[in-house]
């Protein structure tokens, strides 16, 4: 059975990858990328020498979430094409030999998907398709209170996870944006609601889902409050017991699994996640890791800066040791661009190249996000990025969340014309400098992106499962590691200076030196 171990993951943010006619459904004629546009670049995704491409929501969707806040799962949105577009799409790729991923999200949808507007009405079959609860009681000034203390990822209405319904008279959870419900998957007829959705795209060809918020399925049906860490680096935060990673999300999760191995070739799982940093949770989510359905965690271990890599990713392996399950990300829809967020404004090609083959000597899986392997950096002026005329839907209009950097537009051609200014968010000129058809030459950031990968393929991987970090340097500007095998015999130093000074150390009674800015690579015998 093929799992997600070791693969190369290549996501589309197919808003802005690439447009391409021919679609029975094109309603804006070339304003925002689609489904015809992800096949016609086939030939060069698979030049990168991926496994698997991703692609982010392409569902009819409410206007807050980008595609997250769905308003019918088994539907694509007329902007994206059609469900026959989908088809082809998985025949062309597959016929490349890699295989297709989409997006599935499960924990919320959007405020205005019918589920949720039937619910708000107390309509039998979707009374409790979401999480509703009473009011504790009303203050002073006859508002109503929350029901605990849970609080969400973010929230346009506030830090707390509950708002309230006015015409149900009750709060509904959320734990993201008020206007995305979460749906209630302690509900059996909600899980096989979900199932029923997950088997429509199976059948139709796509080869398994990344699911969304994984993390948060489900709740504590009697929602306790989390209680308040008392000590140590997490003193005065919530110790998530209740909101978060509970036995009800476990259940569905071994559903879907089930589904999942009905196929001849099964279906595989990546599941986003982002692990508890308390340190008494440690066993407990060890072995939900060890025990869980999904074959891969997205986890993005560079979400934050340098500095904390090292911690990031010693602390996500030990909850995997080896690795198996784990699945990096440096950059990914959700966060800034990871050159920019490193190393500033002015990234050099050698800091990028740097960070990208860091990302591809790691153990587990990893994805590479739409014009990550182009050296793309933020743009340095979101206003030149925007292309009005060419934004009929008005889904650019409002900037200024982290993401929006990465969600600008991916460029195949230099040329700047009316015809390739086909996104609603187009790069700047400094962008289109690193447009695919100019990076042709040798060196280019492209080409050492191939190389990077090619080399994991034929030589990093293997039995490569396991991650030592040398303790020999000590210098947070740099990270010094040995890729090894269960022996002990087939060994790899991995060595990268992002510091501005040269560094020298000793290990194994070797001598080493790595120039500033730069990395190296040491076959040990052990």
């Amino acid at each position: 059975m093929k799992i997600l171990n070791n693969e190369v993951i290549y996501q589309v943010y197919p808003l802005t990858f690439n447009y391409a006619s021919g679609s029975k459904s094109d309603p804006y004629k070339g304003a925002y990328g689609n489904l015809k546009g992800v096949t016609a670049l086939v030939d060069y995704i698979a030049s990168l020498g991926v496994d698997s491409i991703w692609i982010t929501p392409f569902y009819p969707f409410g206007g807050t979430g980008f595609g997250y806040d769905i308003t019918n799962y088994t539907a694509i949105d007329p902007m994206f094409g059609t469900i026959e577009d989908l088809k082809e799409l998985c025949e062309v790729y597959h016929a490349k030999g890699m295989r297709v991923i989409i997006d599935q999200v499960y924990n919320h949808c959007s405020d205005s998907h019918p589920w949720f507007l039937e619910s708000v009405k107390r309509a039998e079959k979707y009374d409790d398709y979401f999480v509703w609860a009473d009011a504790k009681g009303f203050d002073k000034d006859k508002k109503p209170i929350v029901p605990n203390n849970w609080i969400p990822i973010w929230n346009s209405h506030g830090d707390t996870a509950w708002e309230w319904s006015e015409e149900r008279q009750q709060f509904y959870l959320h734990s993201f944006d008020y206007s995305m419900p979460n749906l209630n998957i302690n509900n059996k007829k909600v899980q096989d609601e979900l199932l029923n959705i997950a088997k429509f795209w199976f059948d139709l060809g796509v080869d398994g889902f990344r699911l969304d918020a994984v993390t948060h399925y489900a709740c504590d049906p009697l929602l306790r409050d989390n209680p308040i860490i008392k000590q140590g680096v997490n003193k005065g935060k919530q110790n998530r017991l209740y909101d978060i990673n509970t036995k009800g999300g476990e259940i569905f999760l071994n559903r879907l699994k089930d589904l999942c191995n009905s196929y001849d070739v099964p279906k595989t799982l990546l599941a986003e996640y982002w692990f508890n940093t308390n340190p008494k949770e440690h066993k407990r989510i060890s072995k939900l890791f060890s025990d869980s359905a999904c074959d891969a965690f997205f986890t993005g271990a560079l979400n934050g800066g340098l500095k904390d890599f090292k911690k990031t990713i010693a602390r996500d392996l030990s909850y995997i040791p080896n690795g198996t399950k784990i699945n990096w990300a440096t950059s990914n829809h959700d966060l800034e661009r990871e050159a920019s967020r490193v190393f500033g404004k002015t990234p050099t090609l050698e800091q990028k190249k740097m960070l990208m083959h860091l990302l591809t000597v790691l153990p587990g899986s990893i994805c590479i996000y739409q014009g990550q392997e182009l050296g793309l950096a933020n743009p340095k002026d979101f206003e030149k990025c925007k292309n009005q005329q060419c934004d009929p839907k008005s889904i650019w209009t409002n900037f200024g969340m982290p993401w929006d950097a990465a969600r600008a537009g991916f460029a195949m051609s230099d040329k700047i014309t009316d015809t390739t200014r086909q996104m609603a968010l187009t790069p700047d000129n400094e962008q289109y400098k690193l447009a695919v058809s100019n990076q042709n030459y040798k060196d280019s950031m492209l080409n050492a992106t191939r190389k990077y990968i090619k080399e994991r393929k034929n030589f990093y991987l293997g039995d490569f499962g396991h991650i030592r970090f040398v303790r020999a340097v000590t210098n947070d500007d740099v990270i010094a590691f040995v890729r090894y095998n269960e022996k002990g015999s087939n060994c790899m130093l991995f060595v990268y200076n992002f510091g501005n000074k040269e560094i020298s150390f000793v290990y194994k009674r070797k001598h080493y030196k790595v120039k500033a800015q730069s990395y190296l690579t040491d076959k040990l015998y052990l």
